[in-house]
């Protein structure tokens, strides 16, 4: 079924709507970063996600299915998995219906951004806890100045690749991301890249920076600082809203995003049920 026909749900009765993925984006973008994760799938994968909108009486639920090797870090990560699901909803009286979409016999990954997910499906799937990945962003109101030292390219400079590549970011991705606009920020001495990051689009008002590497040499001088910092007031200034993704034990990305007074957006758990 193509994804601008999937099914709506509307009380009791079913029907077809063609405007399916606006509606689905329109839901999901009420909290466009506790859902940045579906934001971001839904946008560059729409055709391969298996996504329903459920809506009963005032309250809707948003299940997302995608193949595992739909998103190349899903791929990287979890080769074992078939599917990759998550979900939003706006009461737990619509979770019933998401639960009887969800396959029994497949090995499954859940994407949950609130507990109370997990709380609910525990009694249906055995869930083993594998990973948890912090999102940051700004505060309303909040400015940061750029570096002057820092290059900014909406190119792909080829002398980066290397640092960005060794935080699993594939040529291919990269290639995709500056297709759809993305920039870099970079410190260099002479021709060599000190600290550098990228700056895409995750969804049309939410940008991530992310590939924040420094070369080993160079680490403990506050580069990454500057350049995030650079990525941040160019990200505002262009009027999207930053994202900062980190994941648990990472303390020293943790500790940056701190020092910069980036504050916790949502929480990510990945549980797998295999």
């Amino acid at each position: 079924m193509n994804y601008d026909q999937q099914l709506m749900i509307t009380g009791e009765k079913e029907v077809y709507d063609l405007s399916h993925y606006e509606a689905v984006m329109g839901r999901l973008r009420r909290s466009p970063l506790k859902n940045i994760t579906l934001l971001k799938m839904m946008t560059a994968y729409h055709t391969q996600i298996d996504s329903t909108l459920i809506e009963q009486q005032d309250h809707w639920g948003v299940l997302l299915m995608m193949p595992t090797v739909t998103f190349p870090y899903d791929h990287r990560t979890y080769p074992e998995a078939d599917t990759v699901v998550l979900m939003d909803y706006s009461s737990p009286e619509v979770f019933p219906a998401l639960l009887k979409l969800l396959p029994r016999d497949a090995r499954l990954v859940f994407k949950l951004q609130e507990d109370a997910y997990r709380q609910a499906l525990e009694p249906y799937f055995t869930l083993h806890k594998v990973r948890s990945l912090y999102s940051y962003s700004t505060a309303e109101g909040q400015t940061f100045s750029a570096d002057g030292a820092c290059i900014v390219s909406e190119a792909i400079d080829e002398r980066l690749l290397p640092l960005w590549m060794a935080n699993d970011y594939s040529q291919g991705e990269i290639s995709q991301y500056f297709q759809e606009g993305a920039f870099s920020v970079a410190l260099f001495e002479g021709d060599v890249p000190l600290s550098t990051c990228m700056v895409f689009r995750n969804e049309e008002s939410v940008w991530e920076i992310g590939a924040v590497h420094t070369a080993a040499a160079a680490r403990k001088n506050g580069l990454a600082q500057r350049v995030v910092r650079t990525a941040l007031y160019h990200t505002l200034q262009r009027g999207y809203i930053p994202r900062y993704q980190v994941l648990e034990d990472n303390l020293a990305s943790i500790r940056l995003a701190k020092s910069i007074g980036l504050t916790p957006a949502v929480k990510l758990e990945h549980w797998i049920n295999y």
